[in-house]
């Protein structure tokens, strides 16, 4: 067994209360030493979901505070982090999400790229699909709107992701779409899909949390409330993925050629 220990944070969120939302994130990881390996939280954690007319004012470069103290935190507890942000890059803004290990390194740094009502006018979407290796396991991320379409998990599991981690925004009352979609991409790929979800009043959307864990056999083997705070505490076996891939082996040729 190659173990995984995964947190996955719910947390409630003020849109536009940075301050608020990264004594939260901050506390957290500090309290996940010697607990998880890995800590999840969910899209745009740190400024909430920033509008057209303040994204300049919440969104952060990579070298800024928020990121930075993300980074010291993930250094001081030992655990790796992958968080959602809005990035500001040279007067443009990006819905993105970091994979921060547990030294402080930025390895995985990833930009949405199917972008909801609620990016409009708001970021631009990105284009590039990477991945990382981290801990003897290939990582990809995706974020919310993305695990909708076949295409963005597909992209991954074409460079041998064997976990892919959705930072997720999902709303009520559409959170069934998410808690089928999942299992479905997981079982897609045979690989496993954590996600991590807001719950409650923000200033625009009713967010309706169950973060998730799916297994390579599209099971669910870990879902959290609709309605409150959480921290999931699930141990993974990445060993499941070769395996699962082992007993499918006859299913690759069907893969879509040309995504």
């Amino acid at each position: 067994m190659n173990p995984l220990r995964l947190r996955l944070t719910q947390p409630t969120l003020r849109d536009g209360g940075i301050e608020e939302n990264l004594a939260k994130v901050l506390h957290i990881i500090a309290t996940s030493a010697d607990v998880a390996d890995l800590v999840v939280f969910p899209e745009t954690c740190i400024s909430g979901f920033p509008t057209p007319e303040n994204v300049g004012r919440l969104a952060e470069s990579l070298d800024g505070a928020s990121i930075s103290a993300v980074r010291h935190a993930a250094r001081q507890a030992g655990v790796s982090v992958i968080i959602g942000f809005a990035e500001a890059d040279q007067g443009r803004y990006f819905n993105a999400a970091l994979l921060v290990d547990e030294t402080g390194r930025i390895c995985l740094h990833y930009r949405k790229t199917c972008l909801y009502e609620s990016d409009d006018g708001v970021f631009e979407a990105g284009t590039r699909f990477p991945v990382c290796d981290w801990h003897g396991i290939r990582v990809g991320l995706l974020i919310c709107f993305d695990i909708e379409f076949p295409a963005p998990a597909c992209k991954l599991a074409r460079q041998g992701a064997d976990l892919i981690v959705l930072v997720d925004g999902m709303m009520h009352p559409d959170s069934h779409v998410h808690r089928q979609a999942i299992p479905v991409r997981a079982m897609d790929h045979r690989l496993f899909i954590a996600m991590a979800n807001r719950v409650g009043q923000g200033d625009r959307y009713c967010f309706s949390g169950e973060s998730h864990v799916a297994d390579p056999t599209g099971k669910t083997v870990a879902l959290a409330s609709s309605e409150n705070e959480a921290v999931i505490d699930i141990v993974l076996d990445t060993d499941q993925v070769a395996q699962t891939h082992a007993k499918t082996r006859h299913l690759t040729g069907y893969l879509i050629e040309g995504i």
